[in-house]
């Protein structure tokens, strides 16, 4: 079995992962960090993990872990109490983390995939892991974003999405030249106060895309301008002037699903 123990913060693994923490460092090295029992269980179920590291008082507790990792010849890294805790996001980090494969997220979209969501500049990485988790369990294909959205690898979208990241695949792309170039064949939908009901959309293409804005500004002037794009809203009867950003992508998500288109 591979595996290794560290005790120390000058260690060049440990620093190499202490630089996970932020996006340069994770485009860096084609890499990114997937802690607590949840995430590594995922991502060793997903054959996402290059690397488990467990902290020795929990190798007893991560048993099952552990044994998966070996079995598919994932190294095991043991590592001292204050040198998990140091690379550890989470106030009270669980002891366990996956060192994880960093997706290529700048990839054409597949035309096969016909359920979509797309985020254009959603900065909250509560929201995007939000989002994904949704998608995951609606049974939605993938997710695009624009440049301006929040990195769906960073430790707080990571949470969010608990495990949705290994199972949804991620685009970031040129959001209105994509989405200009699915309007063929999918039916876009995006937020706007003068848009028509929702809930009254009629469905013409075998493909779906549902745009969600950022919290503050809502969608940009270039995806409003996409030809095609059809502009929607949710019907608000109370005082609330909006809804939460994966909320409102819930509610069009699953309503979808409900109508089966």
């Amino acid at each position: 079995m591979k595996e290794a123990r560290i005790s120390s913060l000058q260690n060049q693994q440990v620093k190499a992962w202490r630089a996970l923490r932020d996006a340069k460092g994770r485009a860096a090295q084609r890499l990114f960090w997937a802690e607590g029992d949840h995430l590594a269980g995922e991502a060793l179920h997903s054959n996402a993990a290059r690397m488990l590291a467990v902290s020795e008082g929990a190798a007893e507790k991560y048993a099952e872990h552990i044994a998966r990792a070996t079995a598919r010849d994932v190294e095991v890294v043991y590592l001292a109490e204050h040198v998990m805790s140091a690379l550890c996001d989470a106030k009270t980090p669980q002891g366990i983390a996956a060192v994880c494969g960093l997706p290529d997220v700048h990839q054409p979209v597949r035309p096969e995939l016909l359920r979509l969501a797309a985020l254009d500049g959603v900065q909250d990485p509560g929201n995007v892991g939000t989002i994904l988790r949704t998608l995951d369990a609606a049974g939605f294909d993938a997710l695009l974003m624009d440049s301006k959205t929040a990195d769906p690898y960073s430790p707080k979208a990571l949470r969010a999405s608990m495990g949705a990241v290994f199972r949804i695949p991620v685009f970031q792309c040129d959001l209105p030249q994509t989405l200009a170039a699915l309007s063929a064949t999918h039916d876009l939908y995006a937020g706007a106060l003068d848009g028509a009901p929702y809930f009254d959309r009629v469905r013409r293409k075998p493909g779906v895309c549902v745009v969600i804005g950022n919290e503050g500004a809502g969608i940009s002037a270039a995806v409003y301008g996409v030809p095609g794009l059809q502009k929607v809203k949710l019907p608000m009867v109370g005082g609330a002037e909006s809804l939460n950003a994966a909320v409102a992508g819930a509610i069009m998500i699953y309503d979808i699903v409900r109508c089966g288109k």
